[in-house]
């Protein structure tokens, strides 16, 4: 509209005092911006109609979109200090989640991971344009820098059961996993090392586990050469092809789990559910494979194998409400 009300003046003014096409295009904008400069000059009685047009006609379209844009820009500022808000109380309202510190590479494929696995997870990252992404997908997020104890307390560390920091630089991971520990001693920690030798730095920080994606990526590799198969069932069980079937889950027993002082023979899982118990842990040590006269103590986790269905059904008559499953 402004554009045509310019052309109309333009061609207006040319017509009708015989002006070239620039001093009627300039003498449009002196009108339309009511500037005026001095420029008065007689004009016709026609161009004194058009004068008036571009006057009432003019002002309105530049009123218009003025009013448009200061109501795009109020309304976008108002949309994000409420979306702001929302998410803050989403945010505020979760607890036994996950936090993810960097959404990098890695950072995706976990946030990915544990999405899958149902688990509420919490990304703290400092780069806009990631931000943006993940509010896009609806995944709750903290702008911040996750060295930060304010970024770790805004996602909620106080009330999180897990964190993995995953940052691309091992002295941030460090510095992530000395904060997170300071704020939450109870926090399950698991951070990413690059480096030779950052595994011990970490570990001594906080971090109660510690991967190297190049040395667990080249045994991976090579497994795959010697043991294929092997690798294909594990992949299989962990639900890394996306499709149904077999699944691994760990599950640890309370105290008033029915199953805690009994057998494994006794507790005939395979028959009354149709899951198998692949490994025990008690405390450090680790049963796999274990007998069946292995008598199960509270606090045992166990690590069984099963279609979803039939987890479902373990969990239901031995663990609803007795027992937390692990991350």
């Amino acid at each position: 509209m402004l554009g045509a009300i310019l052309l109309i003046g333009t061609l207006g003014y040319r017509f009708t005092e015989g002006l070239s096409l620039w001093e009627a295009f300039y003498r449009t904008v002196l009108t339309l911006t009511t500037v005026g400069y001095n420029e008065i000059s007689s004009l016709s009685r026609s161009g004194q109609v058009l004068t008036l047009f571009l006057l009432f006609a003019g002002l309105g379209v530049i009123l218009l979109v003025a009013t448009e844009i200061g109501r795009s820009v109020v309304e976008g500022e108002l949309r994000e200090a409420l979306g702001q808000v929302r998410r803050s109380r989403m945010i505020e309202s979760l607890s036994e989640h996950e936090i993810v510190c960097g959404w990098g590479r890695m950072g995706q494929a976990v946030v990915e991971e544990l999405r899958r696995a149902r688990r509420e997870v919490v990304v703290v990252e400092h780069k806009p344009e990631k931000v943006a992404r993940l509010r896009a997908a609806e995944i709750p997020v903290v702008h911040g820098d996750a060295t930060s104890e304010t970024a770790l307390r805004a996602a909620g560390i106080e009330r999180a059961r897990g964190l993995v920091s995953c940052l691309n630089d091992d002295a941030h991971n460090v510095y992530t996993v000395l904060t997170a520990r300071s704020i939450n001693p109870q926090l399950f920690i698991v951070a990413r090392a690059g480096e030779e030798g950052a595994e011990t730095r970490l570990q001594r920080a906080g971090a109660n586990r510690v991967v190297n994606p190049y040395q667990h990526g080249g045994a991976r590799l090579a497994q795959l050469v010697v043991k294929p198969t092997v690798v294909d069932f594990l992949d299989f069980s962990m639900g890394a092809g996306k499709m149904p079937g077999l699944e691994l889950e760990q599950v640890r027993l309370a105290a008033s789990s029915p199953l805690v002082g009994v057998t494994l023979s006794e507790a005939d899982l395979r028959r009354k559910c149709g899951v198998g118990v692949v490994a025990v842990q008690r405390g450090p040590t680790l049963f796999p494979n274990p007998e069946p006269n292995l008598a199960l103590h509270e606090g045992d986790v166990l690590v069984v194998l099963g279609v979803r269905d039939h987890l479902e059904e373990f969990e239901s008559m031995f663990c609803s409400g007795t027992a937390k499953k692990e991350a």
